[in-house]
Formats: structure tokens, sequence, C-alpha cells
């Protein structure tokens, strides 16, 4: 029987190993992964020369913001059309997003709304986390049947009380008891409430010759608000016995806050993003320094190194990118305050190029490892294992063919996204996604989406077992 595709003559990435083999594809699943015929290669309806390039899994992108609304007039310049065109140009191919309740809606009600909302427009594959905007006891019955439909997660913030967001301990605490019964993971962005609210007084207090612009967004949430937020919901977890994930740390001590508990066997996993592994808060302190506002803020040296170490042993399971992308018009709308900045970075198209940079190409990361985080590590976490995340016989025949020698300096009208402006414009990275395919469908070439449209599906997650320690 003939294959639809090979990938031939790359060199096959996975998280332990690498080693050169063709990589076959049918009927939109990995058949077979080994050496192949001239024969076999002669049958096949395509064969694609890999030679000089690394092949791995599609990458799993588990935190993303598309088509999310902030407020009246202001919605993100990313829906989920463009959103997942730049994914998969970048070389994602499966992501993440949220629910985005209204406020006392239930999250069964909220999960239908935004599969509505996005079934119809995506070129990737895609799951949902659901937002938990207060908590009812009752909800448990609707938890339950959205670990049937495959979103065996939540999410909860330890912050944004005055938007009535905020889970107390005591809210937490309840639905780490629930999702513990349910075998559902608690994503959380932890900061705490209190502290930002002091330092954001102080700083408003400074007289106006000496008050930063944008930098006051980093003075206002200093990084002992998030690891004191990390550390208290660690301890929830521990408690409770709930499965904990800890979203888009920005810290060194929280990091290793998470490296401790996983050594110690508890059931919590964390995730940075390549904007606190490569940018610094210097970047705020400038006349634009607006744009790069985001939440948790952009920081010093100290923990930017700190991350990169925690990544390289292997306290944190996985990369993503937060992406929640606003352009210049909509960021300049802050008006010199930096409590209205909209918070969000673009990232999803230059994650897999960003992250190779600062890792293998500089020898700071095996490349393994550097698969590993940005496949199997997040499909592990969130249920989509061995469906995504790995190149094994009858997984999803989603491959990146990835040109390591390839360089280019990133600018924005290159790109993807409706975004017209980006955080790494200027940097030359290295590598770049020559094929993209999904489900054994090519949907980017040479970092542009060539996708015909309606490749995207919402794929169900398994509810998991909680990763134990640091080399799960």
């Amino acid at each position: 029987m003939s294959y639809d595709l090979i990938v031939a003559g790359g060199m096959v990435i996975t998280a332990r190993k690498s080693a050169r083999r063709d990589v076959c594809v049918r009927g939109g699943r990995i058949a077979r992964v080994g050496k192949t015929t001239k024969r076999s290669r002669a049958w096949a309806k395509r064969v694609v020369d890999a030679s000089g390039c690394l092949v791995f899994p599609g990458a799993v992108d588990s935190h993303v913001h598309l088509a999310l609304s902030i407020g009246p007039g202001m919605r993100t310049a990313d829906d989920f059309d463009t959103g997942t065109q730049a994914a998969a140009a970048g070389g994602v191919t499966t992501i993440i997003d949220y629910t985005t309740p209204k406020p006392g809606q239930r999250p069964l009600s909220a999960f239908r709304d935004r599969r509505k909302e996005a079934d119809w427009q995506v070129h990737t594959d895609y799951s949902l986390h659901n937002v938990l905007i207060g908590w009812d006891p009752s909800w448990r019955e609707d938890l339950k049947s959205l670990v049937k439909q495959g979103t065996p997660s939540v999410k909860l913030f330890t912050i944004y009380a005055d938007r009535g967001w905020q889970a107390d301990d005591g809210m937490m605490y309840q639905v780490m008891e629930t999702c513990r019964d349910l075998g559902i993971v608690v994503c959380v962005h932890a900061e705490n409430d209190s502290l930002i609210k002091l330092h954001t007084s102080r700083t408003l207090k400074l007289p106006r010759d000496r008050r930063p612009n944008a930098l006051g967004l980093a003075l206002a949430r200093p990084p002992l608000v998030e690891a004191e937020a990390a550390a208290r919901t660690i301890l929830l977890a521990e408690s409770t016995g709930a499965r904990l994930h800890l979203v888009h740390l920005s810290t060194r001590r929280a990091a290793e806050l998470v490296g401790k508990a996983r050594r110690m066997g508890l059931p919590v996993s964390g995730e940075t993003c390549p904007q606190y592994l490569a940018l610094s808060q210097k970047l705020l302190d400038q006349e634009d320094g607006n744009l790069w506002g985001c939440c948790p803020p952009l920081r010093g040296s100290d923990d930017r190194d700190g991350l990169g170490k925690a990544v390289k042993q292997g306290f944190l399971s996985a990369v993503t990118t937060d992406h929640c992308t606003f352009t210049r018009k909509q960021k300049n709308t802050w008006g010199g305050d930096f409590l209205k900045i909209p918070y969000g970075l673009p990232g999803l198209e230059t994650s897999l190029a960003v992250t190779y940079t600062l890792g293998p190409a500089r020898g700071n990361i095996p490349v393994n490892h550097w698969v590993k985080i940005h496949t199997e590590g997040p499909a592990r976490l969130f249920g989509l294992y061995p469906q995504k995340g790995v190149l094994q016989r009858g997984s999803d025949a989603d491959i990146v063919v990835w040109d390591p020698q390839a360089s280019r300096s990133i600018r924005a009208e290159d790109l993807q996204t409706k975004c017209d402006w980006n955080p790494y414009a200027g940097m030359q990275l290295s590598g770049i996604a020559r094929h993209v395919f999904l489900r054994g469908i090519e949907v980017a070439k040479d970092s542009r989406f060539i996708g015909p449209g309606g490749e995207g599906r919402f794929v169900p997650r398994l509810a998991s077992k909680a990763p134990k320690g640091r080399n799960t």
C-alpha cells in the first residue's frame, strides 16, 4: 500500500533521541517512521526532501488569546482566522485558547459559545481551557460534562478583583477539590493583587517629573508579586491534591518554586514564554515602551537568565506564547497611563524561531529538549499525547520540517499576524519552518500560510494523571 506523503532524509527529533529517518503518512496519521526504499518513494503520492533539516512534531501552544475582547471597542487584532494562520506559518499546529464567560455565565454555556466562534475559521487544530469567573457548587456538573467533551482544564486568576475575576483562596480551594476528583488541570495566573495595588499606589505618588511611563507597569508588579502568589497556590494544590499548572511565569523565583514542588513529587507544572526569555524590561523605559506592555511585565536580567536555567533544568514543562495582539493604534490608547495599556504581545508566529535562536543555535539547550518543551511537554500536560506532540505510528501527521541553517531578520510587515508591529523586530533569528503539515495537509511553506482552508478541528483532550517530578 502506498503512502500519501513521505518526508524523507531529515533528522527526526524526539524528546529523547535524534535519528535520520523518513516519516510516512497515510490517511492523516503517521504510518511509519524509519528508512524507506526507492520503490516506496516512487509509489508515494508526494515526497518532500528534508535533507539537512530537522523533522519534528507540530508545536503545541497551550496558551493563546484569539478574538479576545478586553472592554468596549477593544478586541485583539488576531481572531481565530488570522491567529491560526500565523500559528501555522511558525510551525504551531495545535493551540489551546480560553473560553470567555460573561459575569455569571455557567462554564458549559461559555464553552459552547466559544466553540461556535472558533470552529468555522481555525486553520490549526485547537482546544479550550475553561475560564471560571466565580464559583457555584452546581458548576461541578458542568465540569463533569466538559471533561466528557474533551476539555479537562480550568483557568483561575488571583488578580483582577476590580473586574470581578479574582479567585480568592477559599474559592480556589473549592475549585481544586472539585477538579482533583474529576481529573481536571487547574491553570492559575498567579500574582498577588494586594501587593500590586500597594506598589501601584506608590508609583502613582511619585512627582510627575519622576514618574515612569510604561516602566511603571514593571514597578507596580515587582517579582515578589508573582513569587508569593505562586508559592501560595502551590501550597493549596499540595493540600488538596489537585493538579496545578502555573501559566506565563516571568520570574526566576516562581520557576524555582515549581522545580522544588516537582522534585517533591507534587502534581505541579509551569510554563514560561519567549518574551520572558528574550526581552528586557528596559524596553518599557523608552518612548514607545507601551508597545511592550504585557502581564506579567517584562523583567530584568536576573529573572531572564534564571528562567533560561529553569527551562534547561527541566523545572518548566512547556514554552507557550500568551499570544495576545494589539495594533499600535490600540496600544497607543494608553494616553501615558501605564494602567491603561492593553496587555499582550504577539508570539505565535515567532516562538519557535526565538527559542531555537536562544537555545540550540547558541548551544544553551539540546535540540531534543527544545523540541520537547514545544511539543511533547504541553501535549502530555493537557491530555493531547500521543495524538499530538510525537511522531509515532498512529499519531496525527502534524510535521514541521525545520531548516536550522536559515536566518532572517524579523520585520512586522513580513508576518501573517494582523498586528502591525513585532516585539522582536530587527532581531536576527536562526531557523525557519520550510514545511508545516497538519494531519498530512501542507498548511505552511517557508513561513507563509498556504493552507487550503477548513483544515482546523476541535480536538478533544483526555483527563490524565499529574506529572510527578522534574523528569516526567
